[in-house]
């Protein structure tokens, strides 16, 4: 009896974090293919820890946190770097980010803060610049999976978001709108259309240049997606950039992605990881 009563505890206990999660740890390569040069590789890591557990629900599982409306906390770091011949460059940023949905309301607020430091070095000098920026936001979700937000950034460049756009997106649209103090605008909707859930974004940040941006998620089952993006700025000789991504969930805890980018003289490859416990 008391094997069948222990037998039955651990059970309960394996389904209940099987389908629930606290927090996360993303990893990320990239490998970007630029005319002219060695190529830029570039590295990500970051995590997130969810105020109250995250519940696995109808829906695909990459958007369980959004569907959930679970408030969070993160940490990241990226390092992107070049090496040819007789010509070195690093950038490294470090950030902290969060997103907290206003209980028992439909509001919410987001915000990060992120170091970034460019290092340059040739053969008979060394210079480097490092600053600090910052984003924050304010949304409402008017219906369930649909959020739209408003704020303000400066000088960020968001180590949280090299692990998910890559080399080329990230560093692009931060440079489109240079040092200005930008107007952001965001929209995110995840629904369903016929037996498929799909996820639809749109974003732009005003300065003295507009940079902006959409990207589509079409998920297969709840475990793979893939999708595209499309960002683009009004600086002159800007280039647009396109994206094809995917992503497939091996377990409710174990994720992996893989992403292609191109623009006019530059091309990536990346791989992404995700582990949930």
């Amino acid at each position: 009896m008391l094997k069948h009563i222990a037998l039955a505890t651990a059970l309960v206990a394996t389904f209940g974090t099987a389908h629930a999660y606290q927090a996360e740890i993303n990893a990320a390569y990239e490998n970007t293919d630029i005319d002219n040069s060695d190529g830029v590789d570039t590295f990500a890591i970051g995590g997130k820890y969810y105020l109250n557990g995250v519940q696995y629900k109808n829906g695909p599982l990459a958007e369980a946190a959004f569907l959930g409306k679970a408030s969070n906390i993160g940490l990241a770091y990226a390092n992107a770097s070049t090496d040819d011949a007789g010509y070195e460059l690093e950038i490294d940023s470090i950030g902290i980010n969060g997103e907290f949905f206003i209980p028992n309301t439909q509001f919410y607020v987001a915000g990060s803060l992120n170091r970034s430091e460019v290092t340059a070095e040739t053969t008979f000098a060394k210079a480097s610049e490092d600053n600090t920026g910052y984003a924050i936001e304010a949304g409402y979700l008017p219906i369930n999976g649909l959020l739209l937000a408003a704020g303000l950034s400066k000088e960020n460049i968001a180590a949280h978001q090299v692990a998910k756009n890559g080399f080329i997106n990230t560093y692009s649209s931060a440079s489109a709108v240079a040092d200005d103090t930008a107007v952001t605008l965001r929209a995110k909707y995840v629904t369903q259309i016929g037996n498929h859930y799909t996820n639809f974004e749109a974003s732009t940040a005003f300065g003295d240049e507009t940079a902006y941006g959409v990207a589509a998620d079409l998920y297969i089952d709840p475990t793979l997606s893939v999708g595209l993006a499309i960002n683009d700025a009004t600086l002159d000789d800007f280039d647009t950039v396109f994206s094809i991504r995917a992503q497939k969930f091996f377990t409710p805890a174990i994720a992996a992605g893989l992403n292609y980018t191109t623009t006019d003289g530059a091309d990536s490859f990346g791989i992404n990881g995700t582990f949930r416990f």
